[in-house]
């Protein structure tokens, strides 16, 4: 086999992988984990069963590919965020793209989070030691971005680890409200999460602490 014909079947491959998780993305997004087969994706992809079986060896292999998918393309966005010029533009961007990436995977995003309490445990163990490392990842992300934000002066001086705790949980619960609402996209714009976080509660003002004088 000379090499332009096996470059060529690479490619063809790597377009029929790719075509066969977008087919299961949503059709787990659509069915659910328990409800949906190998037979329902490979129809939605235009496979044969055994077509299917020539990637992944199971259901549960397919799943834990998809979830691999979508954070690959979290992080695609990540980087590119992270490539804005300084603090004030990375943090803006890094936040729009963690909408985004919501946005644009909501369906996958919702079943995921609905359906862990109901898969086995040892699936459940194994998919939590995926995103666990997929999670500390995006964290040291975003103490690096922290830190950089204090001594950009940006930040009052904290715990880098505490600011990203922080800004961390402000965006989660964006998107878990959003989840609750059935919005396709937080409700909260981007200024709005970010002025919050980085002007704090107070705006500026200092705490009142009650009691008599």
């Amino acid at each position: 086999m000379n090499n332009s014909s096996s470059s060529r079947r690479s490619r063809h491959r790597e377009a029929d992988l790719a075509g066969l998780l977008q087919a299961a993305e949503k059709v787990f997004s659509d069915r659910g984990y328990h409800a949906t087969s190998i037979r329902d994706i490979a129809r939605e992809a235009g496979f044969s069963v055994g077509g299917v079986y020539q990637f992944f060896a199971s259901k549960d292999d397919l799943y834990l590919r998809v979830i691999e998918e979508q954070w690959e393309h979290f992080f695609q966005l990540l980087t590119r965020a992270l490539a804005a010029d300084g603090f004030n533009a990375r943090v803006e961007a890094l936040t729009e793209a963690m909408f985004q990436a919501f946005e644009e995977r909501r369906g996958f995003f919702k079943l995921f989070l609905s359906e862990r309490g109901r898969l086995t445990a040892a699936f459940t163990g194994e998919i939590a030691a995926r995103v666990g490392q997929h999670t500390r990842r995006l964290r040291g992300e975003l103490v690096e971005l922290m830190r950089q934000g204090v001594d950009e002066g940006v930040l009052r001086p904290s715990d880098p680890e505490l600011l990203a705790s922080a800004y961390l949980g402000m965006v989660h619960n964006c998107i878990f409200e959003a989840i609750a609402s059935g919005a396709a996209r937080p409700g909260r714009p981007v200024s709005e999460v970010l002025s919050l976080f980085l002007q704090g509660a107070a705006g500026g003002h200092a705490p009142h602490h009650g009691g008599s004088q």
